[in-house]
């Protein structure tokens, strides 16, 4: 079995658009960077994932291996600009990944009181969907390092990684609590959020947990070897791999999310700020198959896991 024509087209396209402006924004940083390499620059959102609409903005990130953050920052400030000169949407500043980080604090701090939700998200992106533009064999370096924190030499070999599984549900609890904050409290448009929220997040989270449970019955070398190789695949590509024919339903579906996102009349629709109680047609429609989206993915999980792997009961704990 294989996608249908319609899918791979939808993911073709998204996959294209994306390559060129990852190439475009890897050229540019040689230019404003150089040979520079205090500094590692990345790439989250539709960019990393391949899934690049007509909406799109860049998620861009920095990390600095040398502690001088100032530097890191004007090099930042440098390269927005670049970016904003070509055209490219940038996220507004203040965000999540608006300040440089240093890639060994990304790493040290774990869990505990000082882990904040902006240090989660920086730390699970970057291993979930993240991809490299300036200095690639230190990002490399930066999230096989980060990986080993969470697997330690003495897990056994019929054990998954239930550290960083833990994280990955953390992480997609937190973004789930996160959306009622945004909407209710921040005011922001909640239409085009909680379709998000409801395929492109969920299926982040769906790949991280089917990447976890590829670490069974694997000794510490091969677990840390098998998810660098399955975390530098974007998500879709990453399931495929995985699930192959479990998985056509699933992405099938979310070849039509893409597809109605890049749609102008759609988006639109979506970012309204409308009452409560009131929807847009385009919702009410994305709404219904993000049901659908979410019980495929429910369906895949268990006839994939469906031989002893301790995944889905370690969902729990």
């Amino acid at each position: 079995m294989s996608l249908s024509p319609k899918a791979e087209a939808v993911f073709g396209a998204a996959e294209a658009l994306s390559d060129k402006g990852i190439a475009d924004m890897r050229a540019k940083a040689l230019e404003v960077l150089g040979e520079d390499k205090s500094v590692i620059v990345g790439v989250n959102g539709s960019y990393a994932r391949r899934e690049v609409t007509s909406g799109s903005d860049v998620d861009l990130f920095f990390l600095y291996t040398d502690e001088n953050e100032q530097k890191a920052t004007e090099l930042q400030n440098q390269y927005r600009e670049a970016l904003t000169a070509a055209k490219y949407e940038m996220p507004a500043l203040g965000g999540v990944f608006s300040k440089p980080l240093s890639a060994l604090k990304m790493r040290e701090r774990i869990g505990g009181l000082e882990d904040r939700n902006i240090d989660i998200t920086r730390r699970m992106l970057m291993l979930l969907e993240g991809e490299w533009i300036f200095n690639k064999k230190a990002f490399e370096e930066a999230r096989c390092e980060l990986l080993k924190q969470y697997i330690p030499p003495t897990l056994r070999e019929e054990q998954i990684c239930l550290f960083l599984l833990n994280d990955i549900i953390r992480y997609w609890r937190t973004i789930c609590v996160d959306f009622e904050f945004k909407t209710q409290k921040d005011g922001k448009a909640k239409e085009i959020r909680l379709i998000k929220l409801r395929f492109s997040r969920m299926l982040l989270f769906l790949a991280g947990v089917l990447a976890v449970g590829e670490t069974y019955e694997k000794p510490v070398n091969e677990k840390i070897a098998v998810l660098t190789e399955l975390f530098a695949l974007p998500p879709v590509e990453r399931i495929q791999s995985i699930a192959g024919d479990r998985s056509i339903a699933a992405l099938e579906m979310y070849a039509g999310f893409l597809d109605a996102l890049n749609d102008e009349a759609t988006r639109t629709q979506l970012s309204q700020k409308l009452t409560d109680g009131d929807e847009s047609r385009a919702f009410t429609e994305l709404r219904q198959r993000a049901h659908d989206f979410r019980d495929a993915l429910l369906e895949l999980l268990k006839s994939h896991f469906s031989d002893g792997n301790p995944t889905i009961a370690a969902l729990m704990l």
